[in-house]
């Protein structure tokens, strides 16, 4: 009896990874939107206490001996996290670094103009209310345009766009810094 489950368990799984049976992306099963969307950006949780070595490579020569809001640590998919205190506030991922590769947040994917962000984005997170400024209304810079929302009951992702309306980053973060 149990030589047939385990040769149907292998079955099954051997025609799962065949057919795609085995589900999408993992972090789309997590219930909680914002949860949903940090895991999308890496394995290291907002709010949560690290070792930033774990993480990666430090990208911007600062002096990291004491934690800093200036440290960014990036790991192997090019997400920059920035640790405020002794947790991860902030995760980034510009999109000039990773070119054409894929970017798992929010399910980007390789989609790179604004419109086919915003609907892959919009889809993963179809809880949250998300709004754009366009330039001028944004405060981004010159021609830069702003979409972005937030979560109860705290935290926010804010996706930028340059004047070719082609993604130029993509940022969460868990709770509001001063």
């Amino acid at each position: 009896m149990t030589v047939r489950r385990t040769t149907a368990t292998l079955a099954f799984a051997a025609l799962a990874l065949l057919f795609g049976l085995h589900g999408a992306h993992a972090s789309e099963a997590i219930s909680d939107p914002l949860k949903r969307a940090d895991a999308s950006f890496s394995a290291h949780a907002l709010n949560r206490a690290v070792d930033p070595e774990r993480i990666g490579r430090l990208v911007n020569e600062k002096d990291c001996t004491e934690t800093a809001i200036d440290c960014e640590w990036q790991d192997s998919a090019g997400v920059r996290h920035i640790i405020f205190g002794e947790v991860i506030a902030i995760k980034i991922i510009n999109a000039a670094e990773v070119r054409i590769r894929d970017i798992a947040a929010l399910d980007i994917g390789t989609a790179r103009a604004r419109p086919e962000v915003m609907a892959r984005v919009r889809a993963f997170l179809p809880e949250i209310a998300i709004d754009c400024l366009e330039p001028g209304q944004a405060g981004e810079g010159d021609g830069i345009a702003s979409c972005g929302g937030s979560f109860e009951p705290d935290g926010w992702i804010k996706l930028l766009f340059g004047p070719d309306n082609q993604l130029i980053s993509v940022r969460i973060d868990a709770f509001q810094g001063n």
